[in-house]
């Protein structure tokens, strides 16, 4: 009986490393991915938010979600992977650094990804009110299931750490931290967000099928076209990896707890960061998609739709219908001005 129960004690300790191990790979992708992106988009970045102005709100959110993850990736990996040399004296300058850093670091990685990602994530719903004009209901409708999908996490992330800081300890068999276990409850903080996101998810791809136009053809309306690109890509990617995250919370051992969070953190970051300097690019470009450019656009959208109409989905499309989408696209970009100031 002792040795049945040593065996499959043995064998937990076994694959418990082993999915702590493919957490350390996960994190390792992760912080590769955000180095990498911004090695690429170095040049774009020097001459599209360095060069803004220095009071510009957004440029501070930017450098905020841009470098924070990274440094909290790298401490991660150094954690994880126990990154040293032989002689630890000629990395003790970069030891205390880390160790000032780890202050910061001691909460579970979903309480610190909270913040970080609740506020550059703001721009999401800023897209939207573009999209659709910036009516007030809109306004606050987003802004109430965004404060309430990202309350609902704070919420979660204040009652857990509670229960789970006493049991948060360093393996040096694993040579990893880790947690012995976590409340359900935790879960949530995947979760929450979700409904949020498909919501912004749905209104931006429904707004894309109106302008069908401005899909296949990027040259007529550069700023829609980054717009509902980036928001559709950012649906499929991110929510995709939330779901995956809260899967397995919900379903998978307690050592696999790590496998998509820091991934998951990495790519919100780049994603963000991307849209950011993507709607830079067009904004600043000599040709305003909004002006002649888009006004062409928007004819031939109104062509295409009284040519091929179909009754059974859309009804018919009268000279009212005409007018009112012509004033819907004017108060559009009256928004969209507004974003990009």
């Amino acid at each position: 009986m002792a040795s049945e129960a040593l065996r499959q004690a043995a064998q937990l300790l076994a694959e418990t490393v082993a999915n702590l191990t493919k957490s350390k790979y996960t994190s390792v992708a992760g912080l590769t991915v955000v180095i990498y992106d911004i090695l690429l988009l170095m040049s774009d970045e020097v001459r599209l938010v360095w060069q803004s102005p220095r009071n510009s709100p957004s440029r501070y959110c930017y450098f905020i979600n841009r470098y924070v993850p990274p440094v909290f990736l790298v401490i991660a990996n150094y954690r994880d992977c126990k990154i040293h040399t032989s002689n630890m004296r000629n990395l003790r300058p970069l030891t205390v650094a880390f160790k000032v850093a780890r202050f910061g670091y001691r909460l579970p990685p979903s309480c610190r990804f909270l913040p970080v990602s609740a506020q550059p994530v703001n721009i999401l719903v800023l897209r939207v009110i573009a999209l659709y004009g910036g009516g007030r209901p809109l306004k606050i409708a987003l802004y109430t299931a965004f404060i309430a999908s990202y309350g609902v996490c704070l919420g979660i992330t204040i009652s857990a750490v509670n229960v789970i800081h006493e049991k948060a300890g360093y393996s040096s068999l694993a040579k990893v931290c880790s947690i012995e276990s976590t409340p359900p409850i935790f879960r949530g903080i995947f979760i929450a967000p979700v409904f949020f996101e498909v919501l912004i998810g749905i209104l931006t791809f429904w707004k894309a099928l109106q302008h069908a136009f401005v899909l296949s053809n990027a040259s007529a309306a550069p700023m829609l076209y980054t717009m509902f690109r980036d928001g559709l890509f950012w649906f499929t990617a991110v929510c995709g990896l939330r779901i995956w995250n809260a899967l397995i919370w919900v379903f998978l051992p307690q050592s696999m707890i790590y496998l998509g969070i820091y991934l998951l953190w990495a790519l919100v970051s780049t994603f963000i960061s991307r849209f950011f300097l993507n709607i830079l690019s067009v904004a600043t470009q000599n040709v305003d998609g909004f002006s002649e450019d888009f006004a062409s656009a928007r004819t031939k959208e109104r062509a295409a739709a009284l040519t091929f109409v179909r009754p059974s989905v859309f009804a018919a499309v009268s000279e009212f219908t005409e007018t009112t989408q012509a004033d819907e696209y004017d108060r559009e970009a009256v928004a969209m001005d507004d974003l990009r100031a």
